[in-house]
């Protein structure tokens, strides 16, 4: 059905890759539109090709094990894809999170591996260090209410250590009622089980108000996030492009 209507479209050959995974989420109604689909989301088919062809992306990993090179190689496509939404080139946007992945990775050897950071979970409100985060965190510019003077609740770095001093922020959750309204953590400190310390937190504040229940929303192609909040216990309605 796709490869059929494909040619009713006049997709391009070196396009078909991606209509195929526009088709595969959206059906027919939504392929038909593939072409905005696409300058808002890359296809993963595009963004997996440049990585390939740039192999200097994954250097630092090559003497990983298969579940941290698959993690690095899913944060590329992450945010390959994301950033045609506010119009980074790819090439930049792969760049940037080869970076990110990079300042983890020394993070986790001067704290002695991976979640071996210990930080408190406190109540804060956003100023410019949060948004500071935010900008580094995302790809793209997330549709979330959080601004200056929105209650947060933070992870900050419990003691001094080679890779931040005390009290430094780590990342926040920002809530609506029983909503995570965003969830955000620096480069820097992803894979120290930040985000799971923030939900952990969130979590404690919606039991305390009498609630049961955490809702969020996530990016379809976010599958780091996504598999975070499967581990944790969090289940998904369908997976929409984009």
């Amino acid at each position: 059905m796709a490869e059929k209507l494909a040619a009713q479209l006049g997709v391009p050959a070196d396009k078909l890759d991606a209509f195929a995974e526009v088709f595969e989420a959206q059906g027919e109604r939504g392929a038909r539109g593939w072409q905005d689909l696409l300058q808002k989301v890359r296809s993963g088919a595009e963004v997996k090709q440049r990585i390939a062809e740039r192999p200097e992306l994954l250097v630092a990993f090559a003497d990983k094990d298969e579940r941290a090179r698959a993690h690095a190689m899913e944060r590329l496509i992450f945010c390959g894809r994301y950033s045609a939404k506010v119009g980074t080139p790819l090439d930049a946007a792969l760049d940037t999170a080869a970076s990110g992945l990079k300042a983890a990775e020394e993070t986790a050897a001067r704290v002695g591996g991976a979640g071996k950071m210990k930080m408190t979970i406190v109540n804060g409100t956003f100023a410019a260090e949060h948004g500071a985060c935010r900008t580094e965190a995302f790809p793209y510019r997330p549709s979330v209410s959080a601004g200056p003077g929105t209650p947060v609740i933070e992870a900050r770095a419990a003691e001094d250590t080679a890779a931040a001093k005390a009290g430094t922020l780590l990342g926040y959750v920002a809530m609506q009622g029983n909503y995570v309204d965003t969830i955000e953590v620096l480069n820097a400190y992803m894979g120290q089980k930040v985000a799971t310390a923030l939900l952990g937190g969130a979590a404690a504040v919606v039991l305390a108000k009498g609630g049961r229940q955490l809702d969020l929303d996530v990016r379809a192609a976010n599958t780091p996030a996504i598999a975070m909040y499967q581990c944790l216990g969090f289940r998904f309605g369908p997976l929409q492009h984009p």
